[in-house]
């Protein structure tokens, strides 16, 4: 579970966020499981929907999972996700871990001409395929700092923030607590949510959260 939770805040934060409503749609590869996660943005608001299994909403009052097959829910209010955030997302003798490195290497990815970035944190390290003319990436990256600084701006030990890139992450490879992700985004799309999208459904029956950091 403590993986999980350190996953779905890497989803989270790497989400981009915007003025606008935005829906971004990555496939994921995880230990040779394919998935397609959601990523739905309102305001300071992010959902991510990993296939039709578990969901994810984090908001100004913290963090709500759904495991829609069992109809349950965790909470973890804003104060306790930011403990645990301060605690994992520092390096050794509590500083930041370092920033993306440009390699110099550029590759190919789908219609994006990317060039690569390599960064490593206290809790894994990754490479990124990052497309500088990838239109409104600028305002996209905007209110994920913000929201980063909102939960003890300490994440950039678990992922590289928005503002480490200048362009859009469209391919990403992370290996965290051993356990390795590859990312590619699909798609990016300026579209009108309705905030019921951020509240979770009726008839959930709510369960402490095993196994988060402590």
């Amino acid at each position: 579970m403590k993986t999980r939770f350190l996953s779905l805040i890497v989803l989270l934060l790497a989400a981009t966020h915007s003025r606008a409503d935005w829906v971004l749609v990555q496939k994921t590869d995880a230990e040779g499981k394919e998935t397609v996660v959601t990523t739905k943005i309102k305001g300071e608001q992010a959902r991510v929907d990993m296939g039709d299994k578990m969901s994810a909403i984090l908001g100004a009052e913290g963090m709500v999972m759904m495991m829609h097959a069992q109809k349950m829910m965790m909470k973890m209010d804003l104060a306790t996700l930011k403990a645990s955030l301060e605690k994992t997302g520092k390096g050794p003798g509590g500083q930041p871990a370092a920033k993306p490195v440009a390699t110099g290497q550029k590759e190919k990815v789908g219609e994006w001409d990317a060039e690569i970035y390599t960064w490593e944190g206290t809790l894994g390290k990754g490479r990124f395929w990052v497309a500088k003319d990838f239109p409104k990436h600028a305002e996209i990256s905007a209110i994920s700092d913000k929201l980063g600084k909102v939960m003890g701006g300490a994440v950039s030990g678990i992922s590289p923030q928005a503002s480490d890139f200048d362009g859009m992450v469209v391919k990403s490879e992370m290996t965290m607590m051993g356990k390795s992700v590859v990312s590619h985004l699909v798609s990016a799309k300026e579209e009108t949510l309705a905030p019921e999208e951020f509240v979770p459904p009726a008839g959930y029956n709510e369960m402490k959260m095993p196994g988060a950091p402590k």
